[in-house]
């Protein structure tokens, strides 16, 4: 671990340093917002570049996929924007949320966590702990330069209504973590972005793909569909299995209304 615990919200940058001078280029600086609206929207305002990795102390309007909002993070959570290089949506969305969930489990194995949960993907962008969302991404093109939004739930302990029972933070799992040091772990594991291959990243969503033999509703192209999901390919989309037979939902067009955890037999 890069980092020396706690690290106050004003110190972050240097902090981080020594992996932004490791990522070869990937990452050239860090920039430490002690409160604003959305990193997403302030990485705009800032006309920030690709390498610019961009951090909120408080977040209090973050944004999801589709513009659904991400509940206020507060001072609880991590909300961060690195800016990349832009390649195919679907491509980039599968990176970060396997490297997101690979650092939540990271994070679950360095702490004492008497509640740890397996740590799963649910096409496309939400990262689950169990059957609750811990984590999200949301990938944005603007003017030549990918904004890759990463939210992280931290140590929030109580949640609106409407989230209660579906969100959950690592505290709540028994995760007692500094967010800089989830943060470092966050872009460690984003380094291999150019090298990995489409085959890798396919495979490595396939050991956490939570979404495969669940019973979920979904909206493509103006019409609703409901089923059993058959197999995922993060990259291209979906197979469902309907009441009317199998249908193949494609990733750019497609969302998921509603789903229930499944339970697999293999």
């Amino acid at each position: 671990m890069n980092v020396v615990l706690p690290v106050p919200v004003d110190r972050w940058a240097g902090a981080l340093q020594r992996t932004i001078d490791g990522s070869g280029g990937l990452f050239n600086r860090v920039v430490v917002l002690e409160e604003t609206d959305s990193t997403q929207d302030a990485a705009r305002r800032m006309d920030a570049q690709i390498g610019d990795v961009i951090l909120a102390g408080r977040q209090t309007g973050g944004r999801g996929r589709l513009g659904r909002a991400w509940a206020d993070s507060g001072e609880d959570g991590i909300a961060m924007t690195a800016v990349m290089k832009p390649e195919r949506p679907e491509r980039m969305a599968t990176i970060a949320a396997v490297e997101v969930a690979g650092a939540i489990e990271i994070a679950q194995k360095v702490t004492p966590c008497p509640k740890r949960q397996s740590i799963g993907i649910k096409w496309p962008n939400d990262i689950m702990a169990g059957a609750r969302k811990v984590a999200g991404i949301l990938i944005e093109v603007v003017d030549g330069r990918a904004l890759v939004g990463i939210g992280i739930n931290v140590s929030q302990a109580v949640w609106p209504a409407e989230l209660e029972g579906r969100a959950v933070s690592l505290g709540q799992l028994g995760v007692a973590i500094e967010r800089i040091a989830l943060i470092d772990f966050v872009l460690q594991g984003l380094l291999g972005w150019s090298t990995d291959s489409d085959e890798r990243i396919a495979e490595r969503f396939g050991e956490l793909d939570v979404l495969r033999g669940s019973v979920a509703t979904f909206r493509c192209d103006g019409h609703q569909f409901n089923g059993t999901v058959v197999r995922v390919d993060p990259m291209r989309g979906l197979a469902v299995h309907t009441g009317e037979g199998e249908v193949w939902l494609p990733a750019a067009t497609t969302t998921v209304l509603d789903w229930h955890f499944p339970v697999h037999s293999d």
